[in-house]
């Protein structure tokens, strides 16, 4: 397995962890709670973000180790 797949295999959890905290978000009513899970769903966009661009740049330059 090469560094594209695997920061493919970690966009991929990072994106499941982003739409569980997401899901939470929607269903918490205790406030703090609520704004923790947003502050952890915004990280992991930040997260998906930065993998993707870091793929983007990998490939562009034809690096796969």
């Amino acid at each position: 397995m090469n560094t594209i797949d695997l920061l493919q295999d970690l966009l991929q959890h990072e994106m499941m962890l982003q739409t569980m905290y997401n899901k939470h978000v929607i269903e918490i009513t205790n406030p703090e709670a609520r704004q923790l899970f947003t502050q952890l769903r915004d990280t992991k966009l930040q997260n998906l973000t930065q993998l993707q661009q870091e793929i983007k740049n990998m490939m562009r330059q034809g690096k796969t180790i």
